[in-house]
């Protein structure tokens, strides 16, 4: 009888320890999936903010790079008090950009676009290319070349 009441309580604690080790590998499992679900949200959101401005890269009319200059605008005027959100405007008239990579540290002004968007004339072609934040994927500057 001693020896049958000993091999219930072994196969309890067994059956007890199946059942933690089940809701241990349930718990891992769940945060595994928590935490690939709030990456492809990042993604998402990063895609999001791109989204406006993609349509522009590339080879523009002088018209769709003004269009771009107001997009850029209304754009930063959004994020009056991040200026990690801000997008910069690079104008030049032939050669290659440096375009920046990194978030940006200073409020880009209105005035500073409306200079660029003055130097923009409707009838010439440029090429339009983006850069981005290096760690957020996010736009951070648009540089803008005429042909």
């Amino acid at each position: 009888m001693e020896n049958a009441s000993k091999a219930l309580i072994i196969a309890g604690a067994i059956l007890i320890s199946i059942i933690i080790i089940s809701l241990g590998v349930m718990i891992v499992g769940n945060v595994i999936e928590t935490i690939q679900q709030s990456s492809s949200v990042s993604e998402q959101e990063r895609d999001a903010y791109n989204q406006p401005f993609l349509a522009y890269e590339g080879t523009r009319s002088g018209t769709q790079v003004r269009a771009l200059c107001e997009k850029v605008r209304s754009h930063n005027q959004d994020y009056p008090d991040d200026v990690s959100r801000h997008i910069k405007l690079v104008y030049q008239d032939s050669g290659s950009l440096t375009l920046p990579t990194t978030v940006s540290t200073e409020a880009v002004t209105t005035q500073a676009i409306s200079d660029v968007k003055a130097k923009i004339k409707t009838g010439n072609t440029y090429t339009v290319s983006l850069s981005y934040d290096s760690n957020s994927g996010y736009v951070v500057g648009i540089g803008i070349v005429k042909k």
